[in-house]
């Protein structure tokens, strides 16, 4: 019977669709309207050859200025987006025809910023150096053919053997994984849940176990959300909780523990603009 229940669950969820990514470049004036274009284009193109989000372009994808290593000012040009992720290029030009490229990660959930540089770097050789930088600074989960899931508020999850920290985001290889949500009562569900490409989503204590400190909110006058996809948007995380990191996973059934207090659910919030 539970195992009939299960499948009924997992058949039955709404699809969940991936993180986007969106491209913004800062380079002062330095650039041509070409020049500028290009450059937005070649990394859209690596944002989506190594990632599985869904690349979007900002409404207006060329700023003036440039942030450098400021990160409170890397965050206000990612907020003006609205996407859980973007790419954020400083182009200074240097001498004999170079540049200096500065190529931020804003994460708009989180709130965290992670920061790299490609420096002196000719036009011509611009794909070749950036598509290593880009690739070194995009989460775990976000990789082409992963997905992430993170327990509510001081809950742990156990994948594969790995027990994980409370607010960790674990990246997993996007298909069936078994999960096991261990609450700090004590009290423990194994669930077996499909996960994403691209996707980070929280997973919910079944009905009848106490919801952990700082899980997702139902509706008002309600307690922790249970039975639904909970899809992580900007802004959503700050005092909920996403720890820096993650912990990658591979496919496959998790070990641990027999179903105890019903299945887990994924929780994916839906509606209308992302809140920052």
């Amino acid at each position: 019977m539970k195992r009939t229940l299960l499948l009924f669950l997992l058949l039955s969820l709404p699809a969940a669709a991936a993180e986007r990514l969106a491209v913004r470049l800062q380079h002062g004036g330095s650039l041509g309207a070409a020049e500028s274009q290009r450059l937005l284009g070649l990394t859209e193109d690596i944002a989506r050859e190594l990632t599985g989000l869904e690349v979007t372009q900002a409404p207006a994808g060329l700023l003036p200025g440039r942030c450098g290593a400021q990160d409170a000012c890397l965050r206000a040009v990612a907020a003006e987006v609205k996407t859980e992720h973007v790419l954020v290029l400083g182009v200074v030009h240097r001498p004999r025809g170079t540049m200096d490229v500065d190529v931020a990660w804003v994460d708009t959930v989180r709130g965290a910023v992670e920061r790299r540089t490609v420096a002196t770097v000719a036009p011509a050789a611009l794909a070749r150096e950036l598509r290593p930088v880009v690739a070194a600074l995009v989460p775990d989960f976000a990789r082409k053919g992963w997905g992430g899931v993170v327990a509510p508020g001081t809950a742990r999850l156990r994948v594969d053997g790995r027990m994980t920290e409370p607010g960790e985001v674990v990246a997993l290889t996007a298909g069936p994984h078994e999960v096991d949500l261990l609450l700090p009562s004590g009290e423990a569900s194994l669930t077996r849940e499909r996960i994403p490409e691209g996707v980070r989503l929280r997973l919910e204590a079944p009905a009848g176990l106490p919801a952990p400190v700082g899980g997702v909110p139902g509706p008002a006058g309600q307690g922790a959300a249970h039975g639904l996809l909970c899809h992580l948007q900007p802004g959503r995380a700050r005092g909920g909780g996403l720890a820096g990191g993650g912990r990658a996973v591979p496919g496959g059934a998790a070990g641990g523990g027999a179903l105890r207090g019903g299945p887990a659910r994924l929780h994916q919030l839906h509606g209308g603009e992302p809140r920052l």
